[in-house]
């Protein structure tokens, strides 16, 4: 799931932008733009100028973008019937529609199992409608490529549904590739693939994309600098790390100790820098990377106690572990 923090411009639905770049691009022959900022820069024109209205008036004349805009209706419903009979209207106008095929297997499928066969068989569908040509000139330029982002939310869905299976060397292998196809991360890959790797013990891994993060506010990844720093015995940098960590967002370290609240409660998509529901998220995140780790855990929570952040009982950590994991 991305996580996007003080954010007050959202769209009013999520898909309202997509609609309307989908559009742009069929419509509008001069139309350029390499990233949503400058699709927004231009909006307001587009509107007074009735993008929306023709969008509403051409779908029938476009078996894709029906399916598409029917999709895009299953997703914001709220209600697996309604989206059931929306996804079943895409699907009959577009068998391939990717957006539809997954949501089709999200409410149908009867156990985990048929639902990654169900979304491996939309991940095809849409690579099989991109094509070779797409990959090979837009790899690395994805986001902006509208027409390319129901195959990437199905792959996201598809290694979030993997590693609950335990099958963590194909989630990673689809992080990585979601992250060659969009390096600048618009969907939040990093974030998740981080907690993967360390979760793996891929210590390596998880240091090289530490480095190529730019994030020192954000609370996932100082508190994933902490683990790093234990996980490779080096318990000064940890300490100094730990400071980053509590600066960037102090309410964590009760949570990975297991003296917290639940981690597991369903967050908003707008999570604001240092709050209480970030550090729930990096919980999330990081909270089975941190209790794989005894050691690092025990240490933390000495730390805590000397800092007076949370109670000693004599070794305890919280009932047995991180809560909710």
């Amino acid at each position: 799931m991305s996580r996007n923090t003080d954010r007050d411009d959202r769209p009013e639905t999520p898909f309202l932008l997509e609609r309307l770049m989908r559009e742009a691009r069929r419509q509008i022959e001069d139309v350029e733009f390499n990233c949503e900022a400058e699709f927004l820069e231009r909006l307001p024109q587009l509107i007074d100028d009735g993008l929306p209205a023709r969008r509403l008036d051409t779908l029938k004349d476009n078996p894709e973008e029906l399916a598409q805009e029917f999709a895009f209706e299953a997703y914001e419903s709220g209600d697996g019937d309604i989206a059931l009979e929306l996804v079943d209207k895409a699907l009959l106008v577009d068998p391939d529609c990717v957006d539809a095929l997954t949501v089709r297997a999200a409410l149908t499928t009867k156990n985990p199992d048929e639902l990654v066969t169900a979304l491996e068989q939309a991940v095809f569908c849409g690579e099989k409608r991109l094509g070779e040509k797409f990959f090979a000139e837009f790899k690395g330029d994805f986001w902006p490529m509208v027409e390319a982002r129901p195959y990437m939310r199905t792959i996201k869905q598809l290694a979030e549904i993997q590693w609950s299976l335990g099958r963590r060397f194909d989630t990673v292998a689809h992080y990585e590739k979601l992250l060659d196809l969009d390096p600048d991360d618009h969907l939040g890959n990093t974030t998740l693939l981080l907690g993967h790797y360390l979760s793996m013990g891929e210590v390596k891994r998880s240091r090289e994309l530490l480095e190529n993060i730019d994030d020192e506010s954000g609370a996932v990844f100082n508190w994933a600098r902490v683990l790093l720093c234990l996980l490779t015995g080096d318990e000064n940098a940890a300490r100094d790390a730990v400071d980053h960590a509590m600066a960037a967002n102090p309410h964590v370290a009760s949570l990975l100790v297991g003296m917290g609240g639940d981690s597991t409660e369903e967050l908003s998509p707008y999570i604001k820098t240092g709050s209480e529901e970030e550090a729930l998220f990096c919980v999330q995140v990081l909270g089975e990377a941190w209790e794989g780790s005894g050691m690092a855990q025990m240490w933390l929570y000495r730390l805590m106690v000397d800092l007076g952040v949370v109670k000693d009982l004599d070794g305890d950590i919280g009932g047995g572990g991180v809560v909710g994991h």
